[in-house]
């Protein structure tokens, strides 16, 4: 019997050393896949300087390294996730396909993202030859992937009876894991049906919000996009949090929060739909 114990003292790692090791104490395979997409960054980012091609009125690598830094967060989490799995989930095909199903997705994912910004094209609403048409296509399939592992994650966290885990953060990893896959696939789906993320304002990313690109002219969907996917780290967070606190109900603060979250999300939704810009 495999026991993770996570009530009343927060383990914090020292440093980025002893978050990696912490990482790879929980899964070896994770932990280093996000540690390679990360390290990734620094080579696309030196493309940037050599190509001064734009998509979007932004440079043609922006988009692979926003990527690589959001999949290496993704395996970073899954890592973390791993740790609270029994040990005969782990060492089962369940377990080993939750390791190697998302690690060979967000590789593929990359192979297009770098080869269409290579080739000078948008990777993302390009229908301009059936070639990048397929490849989007495609690429929505392992999106769709990489979300069903959470999914999964999250499922066998929340029934690993045999793992001592505090009830509100066990409450936290199964709702944010459920957040993220039903925002994402909701969100990812209508943004994937149209022919850019912009409802309103002007159709470039040149004038947008540092960093994030989202548009402050109007509506921007990947905003509620980001956030949808980003219940992964925050509502599991919230649980961590809670069951710390001295709340006389913790489950309910958890449960309420992620409410409070999806409300959110839709919010965001429904302000881009309206062609209104988040800030």
């Amino acid at each position: 019997m495999s026991t993770v114990v996570e009530t009343s003292r927060p383990r914090l790692a020292r440093g980025p050393a002893g978050v990696f090791a912490e990482l790879e104490a929980r899964d070896p395979t994770l932990a280093i896949t996000s540690l390679l997409f990360l390290l990734a960054v620094g080579p696309i980012a030196l493309a940037a300087l050599v190509d001064d091609q734009t998509v979007n009125g932004v440079d043609i690598w922006l988009k692979p390294v926003k990527f690589l830094v959001s999949l290496s967060l993704y395996y970073a989490t899954l890592a973390w996730l791993q740790g609270y799995f029994p040990r005969s989930v782990r060492h089962s095909r369940l377990g080993r396909t939750l390791v190697t199903v998302p690690v060979v997705a967000g590789v593929l994912e990359m192979v297009w993202l770098v080869t269409t910004a290579a080739l000078g094209q948008p990777s993302h609403f390009n229908r301009s030859a059936p070639v990048y048409e397929i490849s989007y296509a495609l690429a929505g399939v392992g999106a769709t992937i990489l979300m069903l592992v959470v999914l999964a994650t999250g499922t066998v966290v929340a029934r690993a009876r045999e793992v001592e885990l505090a009830p509100p953060l066990r409450l936290g990893i199964a709702l944010g894991c459920g957040l993220a896959f039903v925002g994402t696939m909701v969100t990812a789906g209508y943004l994937a049906g149209g022919t850019g993320h912009w409802v309103g304002g002007a159709a470039t990313d040149a004038s947008g919000l540092p960093l994030l690109g989202w548009s402050r002219s109007g509506g921007d969907l990947r905003v509620a996009h980001f956030f949808s996917m980003h219940a992964l780290q925050i509502v599991p967070l919230a649980g961590w949090v809670v069951a710390r606190s001295r709340l006389s109900r913790p489950r309910l603060a958890v449960a309420v929060f992620a409410a409070a979250y999806a409300g959110f999300v839709l919010w965001t939704f429904l302000q881009a739909l309206a062609g209104r810009p988040f800030v």
